[in-house]
């Protein structure tokens, strides 16, 4: 693979991945799933000097466009740019970096695609849930890295987003090198969308989706915004139920960790977060379809696999009202 130093920039490796009015392939950093995260991202890759490209996954063609997209975050300061947005359905090869950042119920869809595809290129998947790597590691020869979100962001209109990083998101090996790793790290890593290499990424997986599975769950189900565990003591019981419940099954598994540690960053992104919906409210408030599956139920159905069995009966019928929630909420058809 050679030394990361070494590696290409993304910038001089791009060639567009409109050609002659049919998009056939896309270098350099490619950007599977136009909501606020990948639009965020490809914004600030942007302006950064990177050449990106942001693919929508829900619409099976259309014709290549460019749009004008803006982000705002936590300061006045608003970002913009002219983003290159092209179908998945148009794509036949994809090199550089491929960073996944759709819905996590959307991935056997899109590993079923990319493997229709010459793919010569990385994948970071940039989503939060337990196992929602496992589609893309049946394609044997990708290389395969996961990135534990730790950022809010939501749409507030037509082109316009906002987006909030908590902290620095990390991005770990699950089948690939540490080198380059550390290649994909700097390449994607700006001072707006912070990133940093990590070692033990699975353990940061469980964690952080324990924090999603509260903040998921009961905000969704209250129909209010995140800061609700700093402003109520109930909910913040609740939610050390379901942190408890969780942390017991990481700890089965072999997982440190500590249920007070999860807590206090809860309450660090809940203050941060204050005002901001979590994406699980806005789905079920559009009629879409939630990630409450590799949440809540994911960890729930995991606990009752051990041996002993571990349970998580809060956890779990949080997940599943949130679910019926999205049916009743989700037009026919």
């Amino acid at each position: 693979m050679g030394d990361a130093a070494s590696r290409p920039d993304p910038v001089i490796l791009l060639s567009g991945a409109i050609r002659r009015g049919i998009v056939v392939e896309s270098e350099g950093i490619c950007i599977l799933g136009a909501g606020s995260i990948g639009m965020a991202l490809a914004v600030h890759l942007a302006n950064s000097g990177r050449r990106v490209t942001a693919v929508r996954t829900s619409t099976d063609d259309f014709e290549p466009q460019y749009i004008e997209v803006t982000v705002s975050g936590s300061s006045e300061r608003i970002f913009s740019s002219r983003v290159e947005m092209v179908s998945l359905a148009r794509l036949t090869r994809l090199a550089g970096i491929i960073v996944i950042a759709a819905k996590s119920y959307a991935n056997r869809v899109i590993a079923s695609r990319l493997r229709q595809m010459e793919i010569l290129a990385p994948v970071v998947i940039m989503q939060n849930g337990v196992g929602v790597e496992n589609p893309y590691l049946d394609l044997p020869a990708l290389r395969v890295y996961r990135c534990v979100l730790y950022a809010t962001g939501q749409k507030n209109g037509e082109g316009s987003y906002t987006f909030i990083p908590v902290t620095a998101s990390p991005i770990g090996v699950v089948r690939g090198t540490r080198q380059e790793l550390l290649y994909l790290v700097g390449a994607l890593n700006t001072g707006e969308f912070p990133f940093a290499a990590q070692g033990d990424i699975l353990q940061q997986v469980w964690k952080k989706a324990t924090i999603n599975s509260v903040f998921n769950s009961i905000c969704t189900l209250l129909e209010t915004d995140n800061g609700i565990f700093i402003r109520n003591e109930k909910a913040a019981q609740l939610a050390r139920e379901v942190v408890d419940e969780c942390v017991a099954v990481m700890q089965a598994l072999g997982f440190g960790q500590s249920a007070d540690d999860i807590m206090e960053q809860l309450f660090a992104i809940s203050t941060r977060s204050d005002g901001q919906l979590i994406s699980t409210l806005q789905d079920v408030n559009n009629g879409r379809d939630t990630e409450i599956d590799q949440l809540n139920l994911e960890i729930a159905r995991i606990g009752r696999t051990l041996s002993p069995p571990v349970q998580a009966n809060t956890t779990r019928v949080l997940g599943e009202m949130v679910r019926i929630k999205s049916m009743l909420r989700q037009k026919p058809g």
